[in-house]
């Protein structure tokens, strides 16, 4: 063969290998081992199964050595009006954390910021007013989520875009109480991850969104999102999400949420709204090509080790990785799931195998999509068969306690009534959680979810550290769990039962008295001193449970808190009424001649004292 003929026929080898290279790229799997060439039917039929049953709709995007492979919409954007495509816009919810985390790293690599430093160092001088423990706060117990903040109902959403200030009011607004010390307890917290926000503002002088626009979003070409709680970085997302509505599931059933525009003030921890374009790019600069760098980052191992892992369970097990949550399927994923009012999604990559899925919905707590899909992408993980005998999972049923929870003020009592989780055994290695959610023991206390679709679906593992025998906590996602001590839990039955009695006893000393008034045909109060103070306890009782029903009412869903100000008030006075109140009647009591009036009276001083006593010690009154 000539040297011509050799040149050429190397030329056209070299064609072809280019032309055929991206159906070879195409003929690779995901990690659970769907072939990319059958990825889109797979998808469909899974979205087919879900779509207008448990989910209204989504986006789905799936990213594979650098390249998109797929990227579909499904379902409505407004339910049999608007047909969802990949150019709707979807709120990331807690997703936008990702953002700060990847801030914080870029300043890390510029030698502006220390992980291991106490971020006071970094704020004002008193920023931080509720600080229970002087040990220090570092970067990285925000990361892990430790700092030892306790959760906040209140100042987190608003309803009017005309009540969002800058970053640092809200953050002085909304600051919760210190209640653990910092690194002892994983308890999910916005407000630490908007602190982490508001320290890149703090050393670069920039508010955070325009921060993130100038060195995420346009080096990326991310022009499609918006960061600003009001969309007021980008018009046009403003405009496009009033295209879409957001959704939840009512007695199995997909309405529009009542409330379902809200603005966060804290809004670095949740407020980035954008196409599944724009995500996509966002993951996929998360997974150059092996000795490539990213554009986010100068160099390539900073990236690396913001995507390391940076926090162990007590059992040795990788929990945290510089903020991304971490999940092993087949292989080790990490990401960040988020859930606004209506919205949800899960934004996951796979870094050594360079693949990712991120998924959008226009449905508050959805999970089919969310997260039953990349368990079919990634693949469940198989453990390698344990030899030994496993722990009885019976030594773990009980009711467990969230750690993310309120501890002062009166929605502490909601904190307990939501957060806690009931878990039975269904025999020796299978628990059930929440009367629902089935896990299998793959080994010594590390249970793995079962399969079945349902709402706890978000939680792969549930860990649980236990010593001699005793659960000290569980692990699940984001937070630790407690077992509920007999204490508390004799507490919240006792004060149920006094509210009941307290409310059984003031309608019917009301009905009675309406009653008697009525027979007798006497309106007036009689001049009796002891009557009168009788009658002024039990209305001011009753005044007291209509104030407390009303609070409740409006503390859902996103109340300020000086909104609810008046109702608090009410109950402070009730609660130093009460026994000034009693006090005086016991004074007078020799003055009243009646044995049956004597009994009424000394009842209606027992259940108000109960009541006050009840809204003191669950703190209704702040």
């Amino acid at each position: 063969m000539s040297k011509i003929n050799r040149i050429v026929l190397l030329v056209v080898m070299v064609l072809l290998i280019i032309a055929w290279m991206p159906i070879f790229a195409m003929a690779s799997t995901t990690p659970s081992g769907i072939s990319l060439l059958e990825l889109e039917e797979f998808i469909d039929g899974y979205a087919a199964e879900h779509i207008g049953k448990s989910t209204t709709g989504a986006v789905v995007a799936v990213i594979k050595d650098g390249e998109v492979v797929l990227s579909k919409a499904y379902g409505y954007a407004i339910q049999n009006e608007i047909i969802a495509g990949i150019d709707s816009v979807f709120e990331w919810g807690s997703a936008t954390k990702l953002l700060i985390w990847t801030s914080v790293m870029q300043l890390v690599e510029q030698g502006k910021l220390d992980l291991n430093t106490d971020i006071r160092q970094y704020l004002q001088e008193g920023f931080l007013k509720k600080l229970k423990y002087n040990t220090p706060i570092t970067m990285y117990h925000l990361m892990h989520h430790n700092a030892g903040w306790e959760e906040r109902y209140l100042d987190l959403f608003y309803s009017s875009p005309d009540s969002i200030s800058d970053l640092k009011s809200s953050l002085l607004v909304y600051e919760p109480a210190q209640v653990n010390q910092p690194g002892a307890v994983v308890a999910y917290s916005n407000y630490g991850t908007a602190v982490a926000g508001y320290i890149v503002e703090c050393i670069t002088g920039q508010p955070f969104y325009e921060y993130v626009w100038d060195n995420i979003f346009v080096p990326l070409g991310m022009t499609d999102t918006a960061l600003h709680p009001t969309q007021s970085d980008n018009p046009v997302i403003a405009e496009k999400r009033s295209q879409i509505i957001g959704y939840v599931k009512s007695n199995e059933e997909l309405v529009p949420s009542k409330s379902e525009r809200v603005y966060l003030g804290m809004y670095p921890a949740g407020s980035a709204i954008g196409t599944i374009e724009d995500a996509t790019k966002f993951i996929t600069a998360l997974m150059p090509a092996p000795g490539e760098k990213t554009v986010l980052f100068d160099n390539r191992e900073t990236l690396d080790k913001m995507l390391s892992t940076s926090f162990y369970l007590e059992t040795g097990i990788p929990f945290l990785a510089h903020g991304f949550w971490e999940t092993e399927y087949t292989v080790r994923t990490i990401g960040h799931s988020g859930n606004t009012d209506s919205f949800s999604s899960n934004f996951t990559l796979a870094p050594d195998e360079r693949f990712g899925i991120v998924v959008m919905t226009n449905q508050a707590g959805e999970t089919a999509m969310c997260y039953g899909l990349p368990a079919e992408l990634y693949g469940k993980y198989l453990p390698s068969e344990y030899l030994s005998d496993m722990p009885n999972a019976h030594e773990l049923a009980g009711l467990y306690l969230m750690a993310r929870k309120p501890v002062y003020g009166f929605t502490k009592v909601m904190g307990f009534l939501m957060n806690m989780l009931p878990l039975a055994a269904i025999d020796e290695n299978t628990i059930i959680v929440a009367n629902e959610a089935v896990y299998t023991q793959i080994s010594p206390y590390v249970f793995q979810h079962a399969g079945e679709s349902d709402a706890l679906a978000m939680l792969e593992y549930i860990y649980f550290n236990v010593d001699n025998g005793k659960v000290l906590h569980a692990s699940a996602l984001s937070m630790y769990a407690y077992p509920m001590s007999s204490l508390d839990l004799a507490v919240l039955i006792g004060s149920g039962i006094i509210l009941a009695i307290c409310v059984l006893y003031a309608l019917t000393a009301l009905v009675l008295s309406i009653i008697g008034k009525v027979k007798n045909k006497k309106w007036n109060i009689e001049s009796n001193v002891v009557k009168k103070l009788n009658v002024a306890l039990y209305v001011s009782m009753i005044v007291a449970i209509i104030n407390n029903v009303l609070l409740i009412y409006r503390a859902f869903p996103y109340p300020i808190y000086s909104s609810l100000m008046p109702h608090l008030i009410l109950n402070a006075v009730y609660i130093i009424f009460t026994p000034i109140c009693v006090s005086m009647i016991l004074y007078n009591r020799k003055k009243e001649p009646l044995k049956r009036s004597r009994v009424f009276t000394t009842l209606t001083c027992i259940a108000s004292i109960l009541l006050a006593i009840m809204l003191a010690g669950w703190e209704l009154w702040r």
